[in-house]
């Protein structure tokens, strides 16, 4: 990954101009003539841009009701004397325990100073400040408002700041948790609107749109309203005018850009390109922009981990499937049975409605159902003849054998096919082995792949026999269905014959010369 994908086009750093809104002041007195004096000493104040904009409260019951009800009182300004001698040094209690606003300045002043001497008060209460009335001439009023605004802007600077890590904290979470890369993608995308505190009501036809880009052609891979414009692929050149100009800018400085209320987080690794567009983001801060460029660099380490954790199991699929063909080539029965059983389990499980992960695990581990086999002498396991009763209890081991080599490993796919070694010869009426297990205390992969394995057996060739016809297969399922296999998975079979021809066709076995 360069250094120069995590920083913000230097093209359009600048945020756009927005409208700032005021610093609002509130004004705790019972005296009128405080307010008015006040007001007027600071009608032109203004401090980092923004002017004041005054709340008025006569009583502390009155200051109660605004305070639960206006966010973000920058600076109070609060009489310790008012319906009460306490009144005031009560509402600052009520204002830090009971509210839970640490963030508001507290300036507490009062004309009657010895009834709350400024040591006791300073010591007991969480005040910024204590000023007597007769103190605050024009000048230190507006030196007290400077040193409470900074003070006030620097504390909401750092708990944004701290929000806004606990949120990207919580978004990479998200989306490290995805494993398979779609869910990715639209788990990230999610969380970016999260972050950007976006409620998906923008007037825009495109809220958010997520794109691969690929050999110069973009893939959609999700959208937060719909892929309005129809297509699944299309290029750069083909996206609409407000779209295009913007996204052609991050590809080529491979950066995050955010213009006219249109935000492009670029996030790539070496063989992966993804483009999450937003629009309706009115206006980015530096926090804001440090943030994503955080947020970004999570992005492209999770798009790292899916690509090696899909390479990892790509190839745990594929040692698995190469060695189930090594066993049936061991055995003689050559072709392509370990796919057709793999794809036949799958069929069956997704018939059974079986959980997409469970489908999965068992067109993956189903192949190694005869791995025991490796353990079994030639002179039995490729006898042509009927099998003596010796060599049968010989070759009835298999079964464990194959569980012993397989259990134990912690690998989701080892350990299915472990049980489906050691119980895919059970029967359903409890005359099978290696345990003599009945009806579903069969484990439900084994079940699924002991049908699988004689569907395709019988109209397979064996060194033994020539396929079965097609009616004859059907006919032993239906005599064996509550005897051999589970009555309910035979009927699914029967009722989708049709699905399983297809793919025994598909991978048709060429007879032997």
């Amino acid at each position: 990954m360069m250094e120069d994908e995590l920083i913000f086009s230097d093209e359009v750093a600048a945020p756009a101009e927005v409208h700032r809104s005021p610093w609002r002041v509130l004004i705790i007195d019972d005296e009128s003539e405080v307010h008015k004096v006040t007001k007027l000493a600071l009608k032109r104040f203004s401090f980092d841009g923004r002017p004041l904009a005054f709340l008025s409260a006569y009583s502390a019951r009155e200051a109660r009701a605004l305070l639960k009800s206006t966010p973000e009182v920058a600076v109070i300004l609060l009489d310790v004397v008012m319906e009460t001698e306490s009144a005031g040094l009560d509402l600052v209690r009520f204002i830090r325990r009971d509210l839970q606003n640490h963030t508001s300045r507290i300036v507490l002043r009062t004309g009657q100073p010895g009834q709350a001497p400024e040591r006791e008060v300073v010591r007991e209460y969480d005040i910024n400040d204590y000023k007597a009335k007769t103190e605050l001439t024009s000048q230190k009023l507006f030196t007290l408002m400077h040193a409470s605004l900074r003070s006030y802007r620097d504390i909401v600077t750092l708990e944004k700041s701290k929000q806004g890590l606990e949120k990207v904290i919580r978004a990479s979470k998200g989306i490290f948790e995805k494993r398979a890369f779609q869910g990715f993608v639209e788990g990230a995308m999610e969380q970016l609107l999260l972050l950007l505190r976006l409620d998906g009501s923008s007037i825009y036809t495109y809220d958010s749109l997520a794109l691969q880009l690929q050999d110069a052609q973009l893939k959609v891979l999700a959208a937060s309203h719909g892929n309005e414009m129809g297509v699944e692929t299309l290029k750069v050149s083909q996206l609409p005018d407000r779209m295009q100009s913007i996204v052609r800018e991050a590809v080529e400085s491979r950066s995050n850009v955010f213009r006219n209320g249109c935000l492009v987080i670029y996030c790539a690794n070496e063989r992966l390109t993804t483009l999450f567009f937003v629009e309706g983001v009115h206006n980015l801060s530096e926090m804001d922009r440090n943030l994503l460029n955080l947020f970004t660099e999570n992005i492209v380490v999770a798009l790292e981990n899916i690509r090696l954790n899909e390479v990892l199991r790509e190839s745990k699929k594929e040692i698995i499937y190469r060695l189930g063909e090594v066993i049936e080539t061991r055995s003689e029965e050559t072709g392509y049975h370990v796919k057709r059983v793999a794809l036949y389990a799958e069929l069956i499980g997704n018939l059974a409605g079986l959980p997409p992960e469970q489908v999965d695990v068992l067109k993956q581990a189903s192949p190694l159902h005869d791995i025991g086999k490796v353990g079994i002498p030639d002179t039995v396991l490729n006898n042509p003849g009927k099998l003596a009763p010796d060599e049968w209890e010989v070759m009835k081991t298999h079964a464990r054998l194959g569980h012993e080599i397989l259990r134990g490993s912690g690998n989701p796919l080892l350990d299915a096919a472990a049980i489906i070694a050691l119980t895919h010869h059970e029967r359903w009426d409890g005359s099978g082995y290696p345990a003599g297990h009945r009806g579903e205390d069969i484990h439900i992969f084994g079940r699924i792949t002991a049908l699988a394995d004689v569907f395709d057996a019988l109209g397979s060739w064996r060194c033994y026999k020539e396929p079965w016809p097609d009616e004859r297969i059907l006919a032993l399922l239906g005599e064996q269905a509550g005897r051999h296999f589970d009555p309910h998975l035979v009927g699914l079979l029967l009722e989708n014959q049709a699905q399983f021809f297809a793919i025994r066709d598909r991978y048709r076995d060429e007879a032997p010369h």
